[in-house]
């Protein structure tokens, strides 16, 4: 088959699928379904595991590895990306859906179907609407300090299925204090096989990370407390699984518990798109194809709703199994496909065999799973960029583990915009001078060497000039002046994306306080939009002269000339530089 031409334009903006299988080659189907294998393999244990974070019972996860694979497979843009069930959205939807269930089974279950299919149709609008980059406001410390706090939440909440202590606390912090005033009361054939679980998967993860590390684990341990028959009373196991798919319905749930679950459906959707765009993006970088953010956001919100309708709970990309998969050769979804429909045969034929699978050893398969979240290396990256970020980062991990992962990633988002508006309010500038023997005019604190021109200061302005840091502005300028004692001032606005309303009247004001002082003003190398926006905003100048001008040397020129009140040329001849 052709790899261009084949595929009508419309059907491949509704079908996506079908550009990741235009130009197929038959020499990939086996690769692809050799991965379609693993994923099912590395699902089984983590999906189930998943699941009781979620607080739903682990059959909802393997639900959750049939039609949500096919759906992204059908509508998402991505030709690697596994869709999966993840720590973090299964503990926002634990922590949204347990208040309103009064520990119901029954409720439980249907608010959490109810929160996946909300959670769905907002990715599903958020794509129809193109507002795929709404995700890019979850910075780099927010989301690694979200999901560092996640870890410790998910782990915390582990420790008494791994240890055999009953903990009667919900918050994470008071339930690890039970945990360990209640040490002595360790049961301890179950922490031995969490333990042994544990350090097996991590082991076998590091030294060969294509091997499904955790379904060996979980299998050799559910073999262990068979032949031994821990089980029985014992070791806590799994027990009976139901043996079959889900029906296919609406989760019986009223109007008004829906509209108590659209926020934090929110919250789910929007760090669920933002880890499947970020992992989409790089594995399509990795293996020279594009992505479309806007196709992935309703390939998310497609899985997400057909999971909530077929008994599953909120899935998102997985960068580990995507990983995975690509290790073995994986080249397009037909792999998701394969390991739906194998999924579907362990549902069908292979439940009984789950019902000896121990807890503790799930519980050591999910720890393991969330220690990836921990990223130091990327934390001491951000500290040697800048270091006021990592108070960002850490402010999400008390929140979450000390509020609620919900209101943590609000508080993380708040404070991230705080010192973003922060930065913005007090940005660098620099006053600026030539250097001999180099073009332009360079920041004078990097060259102390050469003196300013008293006369006419140039000054940088490294921001967008808006509300929060027009005053600012006005102060600097009028301290250069008085600094310097300088009668003219040029204000490079190379670096000034955006002006307001409230920075135009602040320029207007500051031009009339400067010229009653015989001070002249003017803003060189505005980028085109903003040059329009001066305009518009009335900034000729008192004297009749211009205040904005195209490039630096002009704007120089022009105030050399005006300081002694010469007018200048109808026409001011242009310095070559590079187009706008």
């Amino acid at each position: 088959m052709g790899r261009a031409g084949i595929v009508d334009g419309r059907l491949r903006w509704r079908f996506p699928v079908l550009v990741s299988l235009d130009g197929y080659e038959r020499s990939w189907i086996g690769r692809d379904v050799g991965a379609g294998v693993l994923i099912v393999a590395i699902a089984i244990p983590l999906s189930m595991g998943m699941a009781e974070v979620a607080g739903m019972p682990p059959v909802a996860g393997l639900y959750s590895c049939v039609l949500p694979l096919v759906a992204y497979a059908v509508f998402g843009s991505s030709r690697q990306l596994v869709i999966a069930l993840d720590a973090s959205t299964a503990a926002m939807l634990g922590a949204a859906v347990a208040p309103l269930a009064g520990g119901d089974p029954v409720t439980y279950a249907a608010l959490a179907g109810a929160i996946t299919i909300v959670a769905g149709l907002i990715l599903l609008a958020a794509g129809g609407a193109r507002l795929g980059f709404v995700a890019d406001f979850l910075s780099e410390p927010v989301l690694l300090g979200y999901q560092a706090g996640l870890a410790i939440v998910v782990i915390v909440g582990q420790l008494p299925r791994m240890t055999g202590i009953e903990v009667e606390a919900d918050r994470t912090g008071a339930q690890l204090w039970e945990v360990v005033r209640e040490a002595g009361d360790v049961h301890l054939p179950t922490a031995l096989v969490a333990a042994t679980v544990l350090g097996f998967t991590v082991w076998l993860r590091a030294i060969r990370p294509a091997v499904p590390a955790a379904l060996i684990a979980v299998a050799g341990a559910t073999l262990v407390v068979a032949a031994l028959d821990l089980g029985d009373g014992s070791v806590a196991v799994l027990g009976e699984i139901p043996q079959g798919l889900p029906p296919f319905r609406l989760p019986d749930v009223g109007w008004s518990a829906i509209r108590s679950l659209v926020a934090p459906a929110a919250a789910i959707a929007l760090l669920a798109a933002a880890d499947t765009l970020v992992s989409s993006r790089a594995f399509a970088a990795r293996n020279g194809y594009r992505v479309d953010a806007n196709r992935d956001l309703i390939g998310l919100g497609a899985a997400n709703v057909s999971s909530g309708l077929s008994g599953g709970i909120t899935t998102s990309a997985s960068a580990a199994r995507t990983a995975v998969a690509e290790s073995v050769g994986s080249r397009s979804q037909v792999a998701g496909v394969t390991a739906a429909c194998l999924m579907v045969l362990v549902l069908v034929f292979l439940t009984p065999v789950l019902r000896d699978v121990p807890t503790p050893a799930l519980g050591a398969v999910v720890t393991a799973a969330v220690l990836r979240l921990f990223e130091p290396a990327a934390l001491r990256r951000i500290w040697n960029v800048r270091r006021s970020e990592i108070l960002v980062a850490v402010a999400a991990v008390l929140g979450v583990v000390l509020i609620g992962v919900l209101e943590g990633v609000v508080v993380a988002m708040g404070l991230s915009v705080i010192g973003f508006l922060r930065r913005e309010a007090r940005p660098t500038d620099a006053v600026l001078v030539p250097l001999p023997g180099r073009y332009g005019y360079h920041d004078r604190s990097r060259h102390p060497e050469v003196a300013p021109d008293d006369d006419v200061v140039v000054y940088r302005f490294d921001a967008p000039l808006f509300y929060a840091n027009a005053e600012r502005f006005r102060t600097r300028v009028r301290g250069l002046v008085d600094e310097h004692g300088a009668d003219a001032i040029v204000v490079d606005a190379a670096g000034i994306a955006n002006v307001d309303a409230t920075s135009i009247r602040m320029l207007r004001e500051l031009l009339e306080e400067l010229d009653d002082d015989g001070v002249v003003l003017v803003l060189a190398d505005p980028v085109g939009h903003v040059k329009d926006a001066l305009v518009r905003g009335g900034l000729p100048g008192r004297r009749g002269e211009g205040l904005v001008f195209d490039t630096l040397d002009e704007g120089i020129d022009s105030v050399r000339r005006r300081r002694s009140w010469i007018p200048a040329p109808a026409t001011v001849h242009r310095a070559e530089g590079p187009p706008e």
